[in-house]
């Protein structure tokens, strides 16, 4: 049985500082494929979540100021 194997390319904007780090850190890895695959793992068991948006509802707490601001707008 033959392999089944995609590729997909990253492309980093070295202009971008942000980028620029970003590639600097991924290039300190020996298997940039294998590092890549074990983030994509990670986000999906449920890792980190960087930006509030990815965060579901339930998964958000309020706390006593937050009540008091919202309490505002209802």
């Amino acid at each position: 049985m033959s392999k089944k194997i995609k590729i997909r390319s990253v492309a980093f904007n070295l202009n971008d500082p942000d980028q620029a780090k970003m590639f600097e850190h991924a290039s300190k890895r020996t298997n940039f494929s294998s590092y890549i695959k074990r983030l994509i793992q990670r986000d999906i068991e449920g890792g980190i979540h960087q930006n509030e948006e990815d965060v579901k509802p339930e998964e958000m707490s309020i706390d006593d100021e937050d009540k008091k601001f919202m309490k505002d707008f209802i």
